[in-house]
């Protein structure tokens, strides 16, 4: 047997293996969750036509669009696709959840249903489309594990940003607990938010605007008057690859204690700011953290930042190679339901194969190593593994066999095949 064919047994594997715990789907729901999840990864596409005609079924497409339109436009099956998605998850203690929203632009619909003006985060103006957030749990190596997806629309019914925000939150504590640490953006730079994640027994790092006001010593200050207050007594280097060169930033950093009234209730936090040593540019970091010290505080909550562009990234990325922005969903419900399996598709590719990431991209067979350079294994490498999964599963055609089990425990369990 082939170095591919190994690789794409492996790969199926991981596939059935993620599948074999789907307690809260049906077996006609669970085995539209897998077409679709592999036909995504097939097809890299969000065109339910296309993950159809990718399953290479020996029925005609649209008989097999039907049959998978008929479970993911069901009202609650986004819903449940991620309770069952969280529920295969697991993350760390010292892993970092990071919290961000994004748009999907339709610059030519205009019938959709719940379509509304939002602003469009590439190019800063506004057009018709939707808002999602999302949230990912980044490790310590810089393991990038999608965990929450959901769009919203105020036109169909969405209260507030702030709103999306704490039920995504509370989904996955639900799950997780207070493992993890919630990492977040200036848009919980408010008093509801704050209110909200100090309140919370996670840790948490969000960054604030340099007017948003802390008190120190009994002063009301903004944040960018405490720099002449503090001491930056810790350095940090940052190492980045930019066109496969390696470029070297220095920050120093300093954190202080302070206090903060929001909505309701006055919290203790921990100020961070860091500086860029080059320039002098200034990040200002709000946090609660278990470390006791000024110096531990400091370089944690910079690493937990900095781990958050980890999430901009996976934005891009679905866009870019699997379209994100070209979905062809009249229905909200379908929407939600392609966006939660979407999340699934991403988890096998980011987390699920990681073990064979990097034989994937040396002994698959398909050289995407431009400059064959160690920097191209451990930059960024999503793209190249999308394009190398799509490859290896393409030929495959996939069989669903159902096994039932005895009498009292679950009613049976499909289970993956291909030739």
């Amino acid at each position: 047997m082939n170095t591919a064919k190994i690789q794409t047994k492996r790969i199926l594997s991981q596939v059935s293996n993620y599948f074999s715990q789907s307690n809260n789907l049906t077996l006609p729901e669970t085995r539209c969750l897998k077409d679709m999840t592999v036909g995504i990864l097939k097809s890299e596409s969000v065109f339910v036509n296309q993950i159809a005609a990718y399953l290479r079924e020996s029925i005609p497409l649209k008989k097999t669009a039907k049959r998978l339109s008929t479970q993911y436009l069901k009202n609650d099956y986004a819903e449940r696709v991620r309770a069952n998605h969280l529920e295969q998850v697991t993350i760390n203690q010292e892993d970092f959840i990071a919290i961000d929203g994004s748009d999907i632009i339709k610059k030519h619909a205009k019938c959709l249903e719940g379509l509304e003006f939002v602003r469009d985060g590439d190019t800063g103006g506004i057009g018709l489309g939707y808002n999602f957030v999302n949230l990912n749990a980044i490790g310590s190596d810089g393991d990038i594990t999608p965990l929450f997806s959901k769009a919203y629309s105020f036109e169909m019914g969405a209260y507030s940003l702030n709103n999306e925000i704490k039920n995504a939150v509370g989904s996955v504590r639900e799950r997780f607990g207070d493992k993890g640490t919630f990492v977040i953006d200036r848009e919980a730079d408010g008093e509801i938010l704050k209110d909200f994640f100090f309140d919370l027994p996670n840790q948490t790092i969000m960054r604030l605007k340099k007017n948003t006001s802390i008190i120190y010593k009994g002063e009301r200050l903004q944040v960018s008057k405490m720099v002449k207050k503090m001491h930056f007594d810790t350095e940090q280097e940052v190492i980045k690859i930019k066109k496969n060169k390696k470029v070297v930033r220095s920050y120093e950093l300093a954190a202080i204690q302070v206090s903060f009234k929001a909505k309701y209730n006055t919290h203790r936090a921990w100020l961070i700011i860091s500086r860029n040593k080059r320039h002098g540019g200034l990040c200002y970091l709000l946090a609660k953290s278990n470390r006791t010290t000024a110096n531990e505080v400091a370089r944690w909550a910079f690493d937990g930042y900095g781990k958050r562009w980890k999430i901009e990234e996976y934005h891009r990325h679905i866009k870019q190679a699997y379209k994100l922005e070209d979905i062809q969903m009249k229905t909200f419900n379908g929407l939600q339901s392609m966006l939660a399996v979407l999340s699934v598709a991403m988890y096998i590719l980011y987390k699920k194969i990681s073990a064979v990431h990097v034989k994937l991209l040396l002994q698959s067979g398909f050289n995407y190593l431009n400059k064959h350079r160690i920097s191209e294994l451990t930059n960024f490498i999503y793209y190249k593994l999308s394009k190398i999964v799509s490859n290896l599963l393409t030929p495959v055609r996939l069989r669903w066999k159902v096994e039932r089990t005895l009498p009292g425990n679950h009613p049976g369990q499909l289970n993956l095949m291909f030739n």
